[in-house]
């Protein structure tokens, strides 16, 4: 056994905890901690990545967990994903008064994805209508086979509100620990994972660590897949200043050159080898919030700017504006994205590409607000990506209420003499519907080249007052556009 072997030591747990929206995720941890205020964010949802450390008695030792609580709506999947790529251990909570939900299912596929080992908590056992069976029987379904059930998945019933089972669910996840026999070493390069990255006004570009080996210090030298620096300010989860922090910890750190793209890998030290860095620098950067069109409507396009608070924001702003514009049939550029308040630019950029702006959890800097009115530039304000979403769906609805409907369309096969001072042609109604005294617009080669209205329609012969598609027909209209033959009339609501 070499020195660096033996100085090697078990690494306390890094633990997920995911699973579907609502399912108590947050209050398990809020139990844990004893603290039921600090956890709560904008809507009460969790809409980050967070990352607690805690210490508990296991037979008279202490022992740390890290813990990991990721976002459970289905906007924030790379966040989940994240987590569970990062973790050691996975919590898959499942609330018995509703059991598996899409959310379940997709936090089960990172976990497998990864290949961590997990316990099944099933939460919410104080509920009336709690029905753990029925979970249990779910768990089975989807190819979990839980200990007592002809599997090895351990499973323990819990309620983060009251507390029950909690002890025995963390003395599993020491049980697992301990099984896993996971080592670092205090002497190690540091190195771990970006949770989050975000542009803090008066520090700077600023990331959530993971860290899995070594010891992260003041003044070490930081690389990640896509940018660097040196360590400025190093604090614990609890905000506190630091010199040195160890692996499993939390760690937050400012002193990068630019935004550490999260879920990568980080190295720090003064003394790296050459090699860590140039496999580092081999790992593949994660893209996010590219420039790109969300939706296939080449048609209706609408510019959109983003302004997020961090980047696992705008990550779920883009899964959400994806999922928005399947639903209303609209397509969205993200013509750009930042990190940060509204500033001058940003405001210039939108008024030159007729783009509307999201601002999520940010400010409006100083003295453009008068610079804004004067662009008239919609601005979509909120502290929770709901909220925004449901402004922008509104708005393009009302904007579809005032678009003219097209009720039917008729091709110009043939034209004629004019007849009682209108004109004469005969055409094929390929859509819709055409009735006599309907107002159209015709149309050439996508251009409106005048107005009218239908006088007469004729269809083998007969007068009809109207026709549907597939016919052919002739007509008499009132208008002063010289027709021929490939225009298009155009009937609207």
């Amino acid at each position: 056994m070499n020195s660096q072997e033996a100085k090697s030591v078990a690494r306390p747990p890094i633990v997920v905890v995911t699973g579907h929206i609502d399912h108590g995720k947050t209050t398990l941890l809020s139990y844990i901690r004893q603290n039921k205020s600090i956890l709560i964010e904008s809507g009460n949802i969790t809409q980050h990545i967070a990352a607690y450390e805690i210490e508990i008695d296991i037979e008279n030792q202490k022992r740390k967990i890290t813990f990991l609580d990721t976002p459970g709506h289905e906007a924030f999947s790379s966040l989940r994903s994240r987590g569970a790529k990062i973790a050691d251990i996975a919590i898959l909570i499942i609330a018995a008064d509703e059991g598996f939900k899409p959310q379940t299912k997709e936090a089960l596929d990172h976990i497998k994805a990864n290949d961590i080992p997990f316990i099944v908590a099933i939460n919410k056992i104080d509920k009336p209508n709690a029905n753990v069976e029925k979970v249990k029987n779910e768990l089975a379904q989807n190819d979990i086979f839980i200990e007592g059930r002809g599997g090895n998945v351990p499973c323990i019933e819990i309620s983060a509100k009251d507390g029950t089972n909690i002890d025995s669910l963390l003395e599993m996840i020491i049980l697992l620990s301990d099984l896993l026999e996971e080592k670092a070493n205090y002497n190690n390069v540091a190195r771990g994972f970006v949770l989050e990255s975000h542009l803090d006004p008066k520090c700077g570009f600023t990331a959530t660590l993971i860290i899995k080996d070594g010891t992260l210090r003041i003044g070490d030298n930081i690389i990640t897949t896509n940018t660097d620096g040196k360590i400025k300010i190093l604090k614990d989860f609890l905000g506190k200043n630091k010199t040195a922090l160890i692996f499993s910890a939390p760690a937050i750190v400012v002193g990068f050159n630019d935004l550490p793209e999260p879920g990568s890998e980080f190295l720090a030290g003064n003394n790296i080898p050459a090699e860590l860095i140039a496999g580092l620098k081999a790992t593949e950067s994660i893209e996010f919030c590219r420039n790109q069109t969300l939706g296939d409507n080449k048609e209706k396009i609408i510019n959109i700017l983003i302004k997020t608070d961090c980047i696992g924001s705008c990550e779920a702003l883009i899964h959400s504006l994806n999922t928005l514009a399947k639903d209303l049939n609209v397509s969205f550029k993200i013509i750009d994205n930042n990190i940060g308040n509204i500033n001058e630019k940003d405001i210039k950029l939108a008024d030159l590409t007729k783009s509307a702006i999201i601002n999520f959890r940010m400010k409006t800097e100083n003295d453009i607000n008068s610079f804004i009115e004067s662009k008239n530039i919609k601005i979509y304000y909120g502290d929770t990506i709901y909220e925004i979403l449901e402004q922008l769906e509104n708005d393009i609805l009302s904007q579809e209420e005032d678009i003219p409907k097209i009720a039917g369309q008729l091709k110009i096969l043939a034209t004629f003499n004019d007849a009682k001072g209108f004109k004469v042609v005969g055409g094929e109604v390929f859509d819709g519907k055409i009735n006599v005294n309907d107002s159209f617009e015709a149309e050439r080669n996508n251009q409106v080249i005048g107005k009218g209205k239908i006088v007469g329609i004729q269809c083998q012969k007969q007068k009809v007052n109207s026709l549907g598609s597939v016919n052919e027909c002739g007509l008499m209209v009132d208008t002063k556009v010289d027709l021929t033959i490939n225009d298009l009339l155009k009937i609207y609501i």
